[in-house]
């Protein structure tokens, strides 16, 4: 392995069966889960391979913002290579943070919501909406098809929220979650968003 690339924790999906992952590549850490998914899309990397960072030292959101990466939470980055039209990228957009927000619910048993394009928001006891997870789509292609997607997605889990207006799964339930379960819920709904709206 090169030196400039991250140290992998663990490459192995069998014992993990994340659906909709052909490969895993999980590492101890990463400066975003985004750029290495990207690199390997550029060298040829199959549909279906997933990117997993335990933390991140360059994690970044939408338009470039940064997105602190503690341990804790949760950054992992899909790689897709789909034949959809280039046309629904922005729907597609919209159909991931609903699919992470049904994810969230079902792991955490909290009320969470989309907030538009892709940032999902859950809803604390003293009622008001705090963010928990956000999703970053990248595409490389023209205007007539698509070379790769990549589906980035970062979420709160056990770390402690790093903003005031944010919160986490840990803080929404009073319990610590295994990242695995969470990762599970996120690809299973993000792979039958994919079957539903066609995006294949």
């Amino acid at each position: 392995m090169d030196a400039d690339r991250p140290k992998r924790y663990n490459d192995a999906v069998a014992k993990l069966r994340i659906p909709g992952v052909r490969r895993l590549i999980r590492l101890a850490e990463a400066d975003s889960t985004q750029t290495v998914a990207r690199r390997l899309a550029e060298e040829g990397a199959p549909d279906g391979t997933l990117v997993w960072a335990l933390r991140q030292s360059a994690g970044r959101g939408r338009m470039g913002r940064p997105w602190r990466s503690r341990p804790g939470g949760l950054y992992a980055s899909w790689l897709l290579r789909p034949a959809f039209s280039p046309a629904r990228l922005a729907e597609l957009s919209l159909a991931c943070g609903a699919a992470a927000a049904a994810a969230l619910r079902e792991v955490a048993g909290a009320e969470f919501a989309v907030k538009p394009p892709n940032d999902v928001l859950a809803l604390g006891s003293d009622g008001r909406w705090r963010k928990v997870c956000g999703v970053l789509c990248e595409a490389a292609g023209d205007s007539a098809r698509l070379h790769w997607l990549v589906i980035g997605i970062g979420v709160n889990v056990n770390n402690a929220p790093p903003l005031k207006r944010a919160t986490s799964l840990k803080t929404l339930t009073g319990r610590t979650l295994e990242l695995e379960t969470v990762l599970r819920a996120l690809s299973r709904r993000l792979s039958r968003a994919r079957r539903a709206g066609d995006f294949l």
